[in-house]
């Protein structure tokens, strides 16, 4: 039977998730879930963790445990990557430094000078993992599910011919958020507590929405949604006059009304990739009166989890095991039982038989719907973006093209570029101010920047 084998398992909260839809499927009786981490401690309790879920769920389910990333990839079929390199102290830096010129981030995961620090963070050890599954499961399919996760899946498949894809649930929570802004479904709040974030996994899309979507992660477009048959994209566009609306997801609403479609990911996140809501503190608080500081929530969520697991390990409280937002399991499952599914990935644009999205880069990373079954992946062509649409992309674009540049030649002159480019910093800082940001966040990260020349 299948080995899936999770390096970074010791993100307990992570694990936990991924398990909790991993053993709702019963395609994966007999199966291995191998957790790795470089922390046996972590591991150690995420270990006890799935343990008790695989007890629970009944499900004839064996758990490994190791810390040797080799070792844990011997025969494995599918390898998720969740790392995350330094934990939340270089995150910090990634904040707090650039706060200082003026760019004030509000996640700091993806885009401006967090997403390219993480990057040149996670893209070293990643590259390392597809190095030893060329040697020992060089047919695995290697899921990618660390931020920022354009660029780690544009590095990996640039450096290695493992199939990879990466995932994120941001498509799904959109479409489930939308359906509840117009009256199709429950409404869906932001993840603002830790209460709200663990509500959000286990929502889904209602049945009768029929949707379509292109672009890249964390700037997906919804270019298709029906209910129950009727189009629905007139009544979208309506939405940003609805006043409750408006109030939950402002930043959105000012997308569509100007550019006309729906886009992903939540307002918070959405204003990290353009530059027209961060360019002072008063204008970051009149488009979110409501901040999410992802970087405290994370914590939060922590703690609040920890409180949790410590009763669901002592027999207090239950797991919960059911299918969640994460798109792994429902991939996995669906190579393994051969159910055909459909989820959002992130793949090569240039394939075999052309582009995925036509007026976007051939040689950048694109969000698609993609088929899943016992054949494999199975991306969908999706054609043509409205131009407005591939142009907000390609401002994002060319920032990840040169972050994968810079960890593939170790060379932060590129790392350097791609932050002058990046649109928020671009839009409040001068040139010599990102050199100068540029240079403290180089000297502050050293511990977590393996390979590259300081």
């Amino acid at each position: 039977m299948a080995k899936i084998t999770i390096i970074g398992a010791g993100s307990v909260m992570f694990t936990r998730q991924i398990c909790s839809a991993l053993l709702s499927y019963p395609a994966l009786a007999g199966s291995t879930l191998t957790l790795m981490d470089i922390k046996p401690d972590v591991l150690s309790r995420s270990g006890r963790v799935v343990a008790k879920m695989v007890e629970q769920a009944n499900l004839p389910v064996t758990v490994t445990l190791s810390t040797d990333q080799r070792e844990a990839l011997q025969g494995a079929d599918f390898v998720i990557n969740a790392i995350q390199v330094g934990g939340l102290e270089p995150w910090r830096l990634d904040m707090d430094i650039p706060a200082k010129y003026g760019v004030i981030q509000e996640v700091g995961d993806t885009m401006g000078p967090g997403g390219i620090f993480r990057a040149l963070r996670h893209i070293p050890p990643m590259l390392a993992i597809l190095r030893d599954m060329e040697q020992i499961c060089p047919e695995a399919i290697f899921i990618n599910y660390a931020n920022p996760l354009a660029p780690l899946t544009w590095a990996a498949k640039e450096f290695s011919d493992i199939r990879s894809i990466g995932l994120c649930y941001g498509v799904r929570y959109t479409v489930a958020q939308l359906a509840g802004y117009l009256g199709q479904g429950p409404w869906v709040h932001h993840p603002s507590t830790p209460e709200r974030w663990q509500q959000l996994m286990y929502h889904e899309v209602p049945g009768h929405i029929d949707y379509e979507f292109a672009g890249i992660n964390h700037m997906t477009w919804v270019t298709k949604l029906h209910a129950n048959g009727i189009d629905m994209m007139d009544k979208i566009r309506e939405i940003s006059h609805d006043k409750n609306v408006y109030q939950a997801d402002g930043v959105r609403c000012e997308m569509l009304k100007f550019f006309n479609y729906w886009c992903t990911e939540n307002h918070w996140h959405c204003s990290d990739y353009v530059p027209y809501f961060r360019k002072n503190e008063a204008m970051i608080n009149h488009f979110l009166p409501q901040r999410w500081d992802l970087l405290a929530l994370e914590e939060k969520v922590h703690a609040a989890g920890k409180r949790e697991i410590d009763a669901q390990l002592a027999g207090e409280e239950k797991f919960v095991i059911g299918p969640n937002m994460l798109n792994a399991p429902k991939l996995i499952n669906a190579v393994i039982s051969g159910e055909r599914t459909r989820i959002n990935g992130n793949v090569a644009n240039r394939q075999a038989d052309g582009l995925l999205i036509d007026n976007l880069p051939e040689n950048c990373v694109v969000e698609v719907p993609i088929w899943v079954d016992k054949h494999g992946l199975q991306p969908q062509h999706m054609g043509r973006l409205p131009t407005q649409c591939a142009s907000l992309i390609k401002s994002n674009t060319a920032v990840q093209e040169l972050i994968v540049e810079a960890a593939l030649n170790h060379d932060l002159d590129a790392a350097r570029y791609a932050l002058a480019l990046d649109p928020v910093t671009a839009s409040v800082s001068t040139l010599s101010q990102i050199d100068e940001m540029f240079s403290e966040l180089v000297e502050a990260q050293q511990p977590w920047l393996k390979g590259f020349k300081i």
